[in-house]
């Protein structure tokens, strides 16, 4: 699937999902063997393999951490359990009401989160795509979706959801939301703050650490855990995701950069002037990271989590400048 790792940076990966073994083949490396194939099946497919987690204490993220998966960003959940909400100028409709204006969402959604990566790129067409996708198709779900305001020109949408049938469970799910102000976005999450209480059943969410709403959320009263699920990652071909995620091709066009940590070594970029060659040495989380715009190089290198062999003066900035950290945001209608 395609995913955006900075604004206007897009690449190819693979989510693995449903991945195991049947107990009697467990701890005799055919797990292990699956994601090697998958390596060698896909090197010259995508650019990362990717996997939603949760659970950083269990065999099962054990397992993804051993196949060279690190975690990529961090999120939380949230939950509301408002007594009463008073609403204002919103709309609240279904799934029909949402689609209607896709052109509109999109123009929200950008407006919210234009400098953000860690999502599925946002089209038109692609609200209709997502909730029509496996995980809404295999668990029945009912779609509310909460505008402001409720006529003219759109300020912030709200898509929750209510499982049904066999998967039933009695609380609200905020799948995304989005808004051009934080004003704008309290008035949807009031919205379906109140669709929670007029069932009896809380308001839940997952958020980043940049998040920008997650203050806004605990203002209003959604209470907060301990980091619930992350984004692992890992690149299958590094030179490949360097020139797709590079943001200032001129700030290393005289080097050549490989990229050493204790499980692999590649060579990621060779500048067209290339004129000398450094090593930018780290443990898998800090390169993985690097590679994916979500560290911050020069900190890195100050605090040697990061080191360079073979650096000049200004090599730290110019890394930087062509791999700058970006926030990322996790928006629950990707999980399909």
């Amino acid at each position: 699937r395609r995913f955006q790792v900075a604004p206007g940076k897009i690449i190819d990966t693979a989510f693995e999902h449903a991945v195991g073994t049947r107990a009697d083949f467990r701890s005799r490396g055919v797990g292990s063997a699956m994601i090697d194939a998958a390596r060698r099946f896909l090197h010259d497919r995508a650019e990362a393999l990717m996997v939603y987690r949760g659970a950083e204490r269990s065999p099962g993220y054990r397992f993804y951490e051993k196949s060279g998966h690190r975690d990529l960003v961090y999120m939380r959940t949230l939950t509301w359990r408002p007594a009463e909400v008073e609403v204002g100028d919103i709309g609240v409709g279904g799934l029909e009401e949402c689609l209607a204006g896709e052109a509109e969402l999109l123009r929200v959604f950008d407006a919210a989160f234009g400098d953000y990566g860690g999502f599925r790129p946002r089209e038109c067409g692609y609200w209709e795509m997502a909730l029509d996708d496996m995980i809404f198709s295999v668990i029945a779900q009912d779609v509310i979706f909460v505008r402001y305001p409720a006529e003219g020109e759109l300020q912030a949408y709200c898509i929750a959801t209510v499982r049904t049938g066999e998967r039933a469970s009695e609380q609200v799910s905020i799948m995304e939301v989005a808004g051009t102000s934080d004003v704008a976005v309290r008035e949807v999450l009031l919205g379906v703050g109140r669709e929670g209480t007029e069932r009896g059943w809380p308001v839940t969410t997952i958020a980043c650490v940049d998040s920008p709403w997650r203050m806004l959320m605990r203002q209003m009263g959604f209470e907060e855990g301990l980091r619930h699920t992350m984004i692992m990652g890992q690149p299958i071909a590094p030179g490949r995701l360097f020139e797709k995620v590079c943001a200032d091709f001129d700030a290393v066009v005289d080097l050549k950069i490989d990229v050493w940590s204790p499980n692999y070594e590649h060579t990621i970029w060779e500048g067209p002037d290339a004129k000398r060659e450094i090593t930018v040495e780290g443990k898998d989380l800090v390169l993985n990271r690097m590679l994916m715009r979500r560290l911050d190089v020069e900190s890195a290198v100050a605090s040697e989590l990061v080191t360079i062999a073979g650096e000049q003066a200004d090599d730290r900035e110019r890394l930087a400048a062509a791999l700058p950290y970006v926030p990322w945001e996790y928006h629950r209608i990707d999980w399909t």
